[in-house]
């Protein structure tokens, strides 16, 4: 017990708790992320498709780095295991590439978005399927030699060969999951910024400068997230072992930027739902429970069946439910005039609503 006390410290203790709030968030946004473009066809295209693997990878990595990260914290030896050690050390740096590369797939999609104006060629969702899937693939392979570099001593996860492997394993890590996509999305969008110097910037739609923010916005998240850690990670390989200080130091400030590297993963689903205005009603028919208010709503969201308990036949109650369809028309119908005069390149079509005013007619009726 008081061996677990000693490596229980303050630090160990809140960043435990930290990895294990945004692991929870994180899967629970991702989720949502998932459902909407399972549930809903029309949200199946070419940004979305990437959105859907991106949430996959994101969600696989919290199930495998928290998990990992606190056991090695508290020194749990008893669970690591040969596998353990081998398959969370190979999916975790998988995850992690995978993940980089799907966003420069995102830099391109923006760049088409901005450049083509030629709507019969648009990147279809079975191009993203497939150009997707060999990115997971082509990781998944080259990412094979990780598992041979880690091994299971005493109970606890250590490279094979401490002295070569972790300096090689972290440049490598660094590079190909940050860096090198980095220096892909400058050239990408340098390459965009050119060839849209021919367009006046207010010839763009709503839904491409929508899409354009959302992936810069993007970007931008995983570079703040995931910089500050790998620059640690790099940094720490120097420190001298000898100098307990500063080595016990720099293990709880990796600890630390751990965390931010973590919740990049469960702040992309969060900028997609409040950057794009395709997402925010899947969203909140979840987080706002659409389903436990539909009794007492006029209309159902995407479309659904009606349901009241209050009478029709009620004077008053009746002129408060058409008063209420007339409201939900009017903006019904600005969007559904904005959505029109924004098709793209890549545009996304928005959610099918069923007619507010059939509904009410519907109601009078009865």
């Amino acid at each position: 017990m008081s061996g677990f006390m000693e490596v229980l410290t303050q630090d160990t203790l809140v960043t435990s708790i930290l990895m294990g709030l945004i692991a929870l968030v994180g899967l629970v946004a991702n989720a949502l992320m998932l459902r909407a473009v399972v549930q809903y066809p029309r949200l199946r295209t070419d940004f979305y498709v990437v959105f859907g693997y991106l949430s996959v990878v994101d969600s696989l990595f919290l199930i495998i780095s928290v998990p990992a990260s606190i056991m090695d914290m508290m020194y749990a030896s008893n669970e690591n295991t040969e596998a353990w050690c081998k398959g969370s050390a190979y999916l975790i740096s998988t995850c992690g590439v995978i993940a980089a590369y799907l966003i420069v797939v995102l830099a391109v999609l923006r760049g088409i978005l901005l450049t083509n104006r030629n709507t019969i060629r648009r990147p279809q969702a079975y191009h993203l399927v497939i150009v997707c899937g060999v990115v997971c693939g082509i990781t998944l392979l080259c990412c094979i030699p990780v598992m041979f570099m880690f091994t299971s001593l005493e109970g606890m996860c250590y490279f094979v060969d401490p002295l070569n492997e972790a300096s090689r394993f972290t440049w490598l890590m660094t590079s190909f999951s940050e860096f090198v996509p980095i220096v892909f999305i400058m050239v990408i969008y340098c390459m965009t910024y050119l060839l849209g110097k021919r367009y006046f910037s207010d010839s763009y739609s709503p839904r491409e400068k929508e899409k354009s923010r959302l992936v810069s916005s993007i970007i931008i998240a995983f570079i703040i997230c995931q910089t500050p850690y790998r620059i640690a990670a790099i940094y720490d390989l120097y420190v001298d072992p000898n100098d307990e200080i500063m080595f016990n130091r720099m293990y709880i400030i990796k600890n630390y930027l751990m965390c931010l590297l973590m919740a990049d993963k469960a702040v992309r689903p969060i900028l997609y739902t409040k950057l794009t205005s395709d997402l925010c009603e899947a969203f909140d028919e979840v987080i706002n429970c659409v389903y436990c208010s539909s009794h007492y709503s006029l209309t159902h969201r995407f479309g659904r069946p009606v349901s009241a308990y209050t009478t029709p036949t009620n004077p008053k109650v009746l002129s408060t439910l058409i008063s209420s369809a007339d409201n939900n028309l009017g903006r019904t119908t600005e969007r559904t005039v904005s959505s029109s005069s924004a098709e793209s390149a890549t545009s996304q079509t928005p959610l099918v609503r069923k007619s507010v005013e059939d509904e009410a007619m519907t109601i009078c009726v009865e």
